[in-house]
């Protein structure tokens, strides 16, 4: 945040006398309400800004966020003022309480790197910081007096800001564009490496004509080994036998004859069972690969962080190990779980599990996935419903278009064979796939 921004952002706060409530919405985001009105101070490293928004909340309980409502809920203000040189916002104020009145100062440093606020007494001694700091010159440590920054050289250029209001909501878009990017860039690459992990998996699979091979080989030699047993003796480790094409093998073993060649059906029975196993493996892989590519593609036409924290969120969520096993995703949009059928086993799965008020959810007059909104009884908006046609199309390997998505209750889907079904009552959504 430029210096000479905040100069003219600290002359307009004030005209501004109480603070009706400050609060920490975000890790390192505080909501201020100035005589009813509402400003934003992120102090993201590198992303300092103050704006007006209505962002989403989260609740801190920690002695910070205490401190906070303990001395500036409901408190005056006295002054506010940038620190000189430095790009430090500072609120003066006082709080009568029933009992006592105290002053107080909170320090918002938009300092770059090493953004802070702090809190302190009106002597300069430190009541609680949101960054504690005890490794540097200065030290931010509760009871200590602060030390001030040393000052920078500000050699901006001045540019006035008109309209403050406008200046505010433009700051909002500017920053929240910027977050969504970077929020996009660290998605899409945790995806990626998921994707890059499966596609080594898939190529570290063993080739089932080779475990077949090997299979014959090891049977070959138990063959060869029981039909000359009788002219081998329990000690013999190493010898050479002629095999049923009258060809010289050579044996050398770790077990009686007998013994290595029960040894060798059973390895040879394994590398079998291995062999149809791969198939299985390399679907499942394929499976999940197709899943990853699809939410990469979801997250790329992603237009919003909330969008971004649905399709991928920092907080995992349960998976029931029956929906996974059924190649089931889920995503959850507030208080709305939404389930996408992965192949006709899971459409399946979803048809016969849903109940009569979830909204069930498919491309018009084409083969595509299965969606459901689990309703919970509840309305569903049409930004949930639009989200969940959006998902509909996307895992529904379709290419780049317009399409319709119709969607009605699951008592109005009647089920005709396997994921066939008949549906009426139903309305219908547009979606656009990038």
């Amino acid at each position: 945040m430029k210096y000479t921004e905040l100069l003219q952002i600290g002359n307009y706060l004030q005209n501004y006398k109480k603070i009706d409530f400050i609060k920490r919405i975000d890790d390192n985001v505080l909501e201020l309400c100035l005589d009813k009105k509402r400003f934003i101070f992120s102090l993201k490293r590198g992303l300092g800004s103050i704006f007006c928004a209505n962002l989403q909340a989260k609740n801190y309980s920690a002695p910070f966020d205490f401190m906070l409502k303990k001395y500036f809920c409901g408190a005056k203000i006295d002054k506010v003022e940038l620190v000189k040189d430095n790009r430090i916002l500072v609120f003066h104020t006082h709080i009568e309480k029933s009992y006592k009145s105290f002053s107080s100062k909170i320090y918002f440093e938009f300092t770059g790197k090493n953004t802070n606020v702090i809190i302190t007494d009106e002597k300069d001694i430190i009541i609680e910081a949101l960054r504690h700091i005890d490794k540097s010159y200065r030290i931010v440590k509760v009871g200590q007096k602060l030390i001030p920054l040393k000052p920078f050289k500000m050699d901006e250029n001045f540019i006035k800001i008109e309209d403050f209001d406008a200046y505010f909501k433009n700051k909002f878009e500017e920053l929240y564009a910027k977050d969504l990017i970077i929020c996009k860039e660290n998605k899409a690459m945790q995806i990626r490496k998921k994707i890059a992990n499966l596609e080594q998996n898939l190529q570290d699979l063993d080739k089932e004509e080779d475990l077949n091979e090997l299979a014959k080989s090891y049977t070959k030699k138990a063959d060869i080994l029981f039909a000359n047993l009788y002219n081998l003796k329990d000690f013999e480790r190493e010898f050479t036998l002629c095999d049923f094409e009258g060809k010289m093998m050579e044996f050398k073993l770790d077990q009686s004859p007998k013994n290595s060649a029960n040894q060798f059906y059973k390895i040879a029975k394994k590398l079998k069972q291995k062999a149809k196993n791969i198939q299985i493996q390399r679907d499942n892989l394929l499976d999940k690969l197709n899943t990853m590519q699809e939410l990469l593609g979801l997250i790329l036409q992603a237009k919003s962080i909330f969008e971004l924290e649905i399709l991928l969120p920092k907080k995992t969520f349960a998976v029931k190990k029956e929906e996974a096993n059924m190649g089931v995703v889920s995503f959850y949009f507030n208080e709305f779980k939404i389930c996408v059928g992965k192949n006709e086993k899971a459409n399946q799965y979803l048809l016969q599990k849903a109940k009569k008020d979830d909204i069930w959810m498919h491309v018009k007059d084409r083969p595509s996935a299965h969606v459901f909104i689990i309703s919970n009884k509840l309305n569903v908006s049409d930004e949930v419903l639009n989200f969940g046609a959006k998902i509909c199309v996307n895992f529904s390997n379709l290419n780049q278009g317009n399409y319709l998505v119709d969607y009605t209750s699951k008592k109005f889907v009647k089920i005709r064979e396997k994921a066939f079904v008949n549906y009426i009552n139903y309305k219908t959504i547009s979606v656009l796939k990038e």
